[in-house]
Order: structure tokens, then sequence, then C-alpha cells
């Protein structure tokens, strides 16, 4: 999985502030803020940033079948049913997009807010982030799986579990 990390830079960066994101993953660098928080907060920012390394090496094998595409555009439209059944008005929001998209970004942790985001992916999503983007889904699904939270991913999202398995357990030429 590390083939083709270039460096990982520990650097203030303006989307840092700009996105409240403490790391990201850009052209073969991880890139870590400097004021991290706990130690656990590094390592899952690191395995997170890694996860999006992984997806530019396997592109093809995590998405080409459609099939995790499929498990997520499931749990947006179960999320999109929670929110209105919750009483949000949905209908200005693009819960069919599966890349990121800062419009849904914004009503999900602002107008709906990280307490009650919580409340309505839990059991639906690893955590409420996943639901931001495909790219995220993966991500977060790709944290659970080396942080220990293995059986919790294949219960929550057994599509994404076995892509994350296959790839964990095949050599990379089978994957290419």
């Amino acid at each position: 999985f590390l083939q083709g990390i270039k460096k990982v830079k520990i650097e203030n960066r303006p989307d840092f502030e700009e996105r409240n994101l403490t790391a990201l993953y850009h052209d073969g660098v991880l890139y870590l803020a400097p004021k991290l928080g706990s130690d656990g907060s590094i390592v899952t920012d690191i395995i997170h940033e890694l996860a999006h390394h992984v997806e530019t090496l396997y592109t093809g094998f995590i998405y080409d079948d459609g099939s995790l595409q499929r498990e997520f555009l499931k749990k947006r439209h179960e999320l999109e049913f929670e929110l209105r059944s919750e009483g949000y008005w949905t209908s200005d929001y693009d819960f069919e997009d599966i890349n990121y998209n800062e419009k849904l970004d914004k009503f999900l942790y602002k107008r709906v807010g990280p307490n009650m985001l919580r409340l309505v992916t839990a059991g639906m999503f690893i955590r409420p982030y996943a639901a931001i983007s495909i790219r995220e889904y993966f991500a977060t699904g790709f944290e659970a799986y080396y942080l220990g939270k293995r059986d919790k991913l294949d219960k929550i999202s057994p599509v994404l579990y076995d892509k994350i398995k296959e790839l964990h357990t095949y050599d990379q030429e089978d994957l290419i």
C-alpha cells in the first residue's frame, strides 16, 4: 500500500483551516497538520489518508464493478429518508451524487449538525463522515478495518468490508 508514497509532510496548509481538516493526501504526499490532537488521531489520520492513496493504486478494483457505489447509494437514500423523517428539507441537495459536494457537506455538518448526523447515521455508516462521498466512505471503512473495527464494518457495510479484505489478502498483481 505504500508504493508511490513520496513523502509525509507536517505543515500548516490553508485547506486545513478552510475545510477543518487535520490531514490530506495529494499527489503521493500525505500532509499532516502540526496540531493533531491525541496520538490516536494521528494514527487515524495517517491510515485515512493512506486509504486515499490506495484508491489511486487500485481504483479499478475498488470501483469498476459498481458494487461499492450501489451499497453507498442505498445508504445515502436511507440517510435522506431519515433526515426527511426528522423534518429536514432535503430536496435542494443531491443525495445521488457520489462525489464530494460542498453544498451537501455544509447541509449535513452545518444545518443538520454533528449530533443529529451521528444519530441518523448510526448503524448505517461506520461514522458520519462516511456519508460525505464514495471516497470518504471507502477511507473511513479502510480506517475501521485497520483500527480493529472489522466486525462492525462487516455488519454495517459488507460490500466495503469485502473489498478491503480482498485488497488486504491478494497480491497487487491480482488487483491491477
